[in-house]
């Protein structure tokens, strides 16, 4: 398990005092400012203040030290992380997507690849697959069932 969660992106600058416009990653947008300070890749901090939440999916903030439009676009793609101890606990049914990645995917007992990814734009979530021969494919998650260290599927073939 990786130690590290991305717990959302920045994808804009917002406004001309520094503000940056987020991409949340969480089930509850609000969280991302609740783990404060996050980290970016470099495992550098990142302190967000005037933290709000714009949309569903998406906040808005100032980051400590940024005070120009110009900073803020230049920290755009960033990711910002927390630390997997940071998480809430779960219930036996909830599992962090964050945790499916690298999982072998399996049906009728054969490997079928390892999953990169896993997105959902509006119609459902759904897994990318990295086959032994390197192709890339999807598979619908809800044919899916999780367990402890592999995610098997009721088909034998996905979308390439």
């Amino acid at each position: 398990m990786k130690p590290w969660v991305c717990v959302g992106k920045i994808i804009a600058a917002h406004g001309i005092k520094g503000q940056i416009k987020i991409k949340t990653l969480t089930e509850d947008p609000k969280s991302i400012g609740q783990f404060n300070p996050l980290v970016n890749k470099k495992q550098e901090k990142i302190i967000l203040k005037n933290f709000s939440v714009k949309s569903p999916t998406t906040a808005v903030a100032s980051i400590d030290g940024i005070t120009t439009r110009n900073e803020a676009e230049m920290l755009k793609g960033t990711e910002l992380f927390i630390h997997q101890d940071q998480l809430p606990p779960l219930s036996d049914e909830e599992v962090y997507i964050q945790h499916l990645v690298d999982l072998p995917l399996i049906a009728n007992g054969k490997i079928l690849g390892h999953i990169i990814g896993v997105y959902d734009f509006g119609a459902g979530s759904f897994c990318e697959v990295r086959t032994p021969d390197g192709k890339v494919g999807t598979v619908h998650f809800a044919s899916c069932s999780i367990f402890d260290d592999k995610l098997e599927c009721e088909e034998d073939h996905f979308l390439i």
